[in-house]
């Protein structure tokens, strides 16, 4: 009888699974059963929810191992993570033994209530590595709950890659997260007041080789798409002098030695972008800083973001909670990358570039709090700088109890950055007429189509007509939202073009979407111009427009 691993979807500050990602926790602990002699099954939640083949195997299966969390949610356009209640309802229909594993497990468990419900539903709740503790069950038969070594790490990485197969996005658009390291440099003086990465200690690093063997391994399975992420910094992967200062001196070497051998090694990669990033260690060591760049614009590919952990620009907020950088350094870090990163790369977006991340509801946050972030976030614009993402949420109590007293300012404060910063920065990095390649259509939504291109943090693609789902093609920016563009598939089959998808052409309503369709079909470039009553808004369409016969 086969263990099935039910991937409920994780969401946490260095690890992200929800769909096109798939987590390094299944792939793991398929190793780690592999490993003991046992068979698995893998399956999504999603494939749960509409009842596929696989959910079958629950019948015959001899424990249920569900894997789950969702540390700092987000909006999610396909995949929806388990909620507790769906986890509790699962559990209540499978007879056998039933462990959880991952955030919900480590961290989510910390009120009574929850911890009640969570001990009542599962055998065992592993609160470290769940992989370990399946192991040591299978193996030793003991429930031990511990972290896996470096040997198992290794190990158990390679071995579970296979299961990426049995996942519904694979080979395309699958993205692989791949962990660097566990914890954080500043573990010595705990760290951010509200992360837990600090709470492992001192961090613990995998060695570049078994980083790119575990890549080299997932491409030869057909797995294209990575994100070397799973770390608090990636300017601080194997760092010199840890435990010593709050910002230890970058490893240049170290970190080309992995991207350099992550390229050599899996040569038929198409995404290959990282996460996350202490825009202090950047501003302290800008030398070694700029050479790190340089490696991660030169080996990765275009559209990547490293997201910076500001969370707040006001100085009583970042003391009280013992935050990552002040204001200086972040905005130092911000030149730093684009500097370098802000050129336009292949797939029309700029090579690499910041995010940022902000939190509400920190200690020590005043009325004042939100008007120092934004006027923070408008020098950025003013300088004429890029940042690629501003994240705003609220802080959640994992590591500590944190109260929102201002909600109302919390609301304005989002919807004027999304109004006066997002949108742009937005028009500035994708400006009308840029041609985004490899959106992958996901979802439609009424009578709009939704995609984005494969990567971290894709822009959101909304193509104002209905198209075939699931498949990759090339769009030109016909317009701009807040956190999303507006586009239309490139070139544009204009012979072949629904009236709804005429319509959305720029400039184009319904009466002249009427006389195009009656025009129809155009043998060249000069017919589609001259079938305007406006020929200057015939001519500017012709740049998107494919005439086909």
């Amino acid at each position: 009888m086969p263990i099935v691993i039910l991937d409920g979807y994780v969401d946490e500050p260095s690890c992200l699974g929800v769909p096109p990602y798939i987590s390094p926790y299944p792939r793991y602990l398929a190793g780690a059963i592999k490993d003991a002699g046992q068979d698995y099954v893998y399956m999504t939640i999603d494939e749960y929810r509409t009842g596929s083949v696989k959910a079958g195997a629950l019948q015959n299966a001899k424990m249920l191992v569900l894997i789950g969390g969702t540390v700092v949610p987000g909006k999610y356009l396909r995949g929806m993570p388990a909620s507790l209640r769906e986890m509790l309802n699962i559990c209540e229909d499978f007879s056998g033994e039933i462990v959880l594993g991952g955030p919900l497990a480590k961290y989510c468990g910390n009120d009574a209530n929850t911890q009640r419900l969570l001990n009542d539903a599962f055998t065992y709740i592993s609160k470290k590595d769940v992989d370990a503790f399946i192991f040591d069950m299978l193996v030793v038969g003991l429930p031990i709950d511990r972290n896996r070594t470096q040997k198992e790490w290794d190990k158990w990485s390679k071995l579970g890659a296979e299961v990426v197969r049995q996942h519904p996005d694979f080979p395309q658009p699958l993205l692989a997260e791949i962990d660097t390291y566990r914890g954080c440099v500043r573990y010595f003086n705990g760290g951010c007041s509200f992360c837990v990465e600090p709470l492992f200690g001192e961090p613990e690093f995998r060695t570049p080789k078994s980083i790119v063997d575990e890549v080299a391994t997932l491409n030869k399975l057909g797995v294209v798409n990575f994100r070397i992420g799973g770390q608090s910094c990636i300017y601080s992967y194997r760092a010199k002098n840890i435990g010593k200062t709050e910002t230890p001196k970058p490893n240049v070497s170290d970190i080309e030695k992995l991207f350099r051998g992550i390229r050599k090694n899996a040569p038929s990669i198409k995404v290959l972008h990282t996460d996350n990033a202490n825009p202090a260690i950047i501003a302290e060591h800008p030398a070694e800083s700029r050479r790190i760049t340089k490696v991660i614009a030169n080996y990765c590919t275009s559209g990547n973001v490293v997201a910076f952990g500001m969370e707040s620009a006001d100085p009583k907020v970042i003391k009280e909670n013992n935050l990552n950088a002040v204001p200086d350094q972040v905005m130092k870090a911000i030149e730093i990358i684009n500097e370098i990163g802000a050129k336009i790369g292949p797939n029309g977006l700029p090579t690499f570039l910041p995010g940022i991340n902000i939190l509400a509801g920190l200690k020590g946050e005043s009325k004042e709090t939100f008007e120092s972030n934004y006027q923070f976030l408008k020098n950025v614009v003013d300088r004429g700088l890029l940042v690629r993402r501003i994240n705003i949420r609220q802080v959640i109590n994992v590591r500590n109890e944190f109260k929102s007293r201002y909600h109302s300012e919390f609301l304005k404060f989002k919807e004027k950055v999304r109004t006066e910063i997002d949108r742009v920065l937005l028009k500035k990095i994708v400006p009308e007429g840029t041609i985004m390649h490899d959106v992958y259509f996901e979802v439609k939504i009424g009578k709009d189509t939704l995609g984005r291109q494969t990567g971290s943090y894709p822009l959101l693609v909304v193509l104002p007509y209905e198209t075939t789902l699931n498949r990759f093609s090339n769009i030109v920016v016909t317009g701009h939202g807040f956190r999303s563009i507006t586009g239309i598939e490139y070139p544009f089959d204009i012979n072949k073009a629904s009236f709804a998808a005429i319509q959305s052409l720029p400039g184009v309503g319904r009466k002249r979407a009427s006389r195009i369709i009656r025009s129809r079909p155009f043998k060249n470039t000069e017919e589609f111009v001259n079938c305007f009553d406006d020929t200057e808004v015939g001519r500017k369409l012709s740049r998107y427009v494919a005439i086909k016969g």
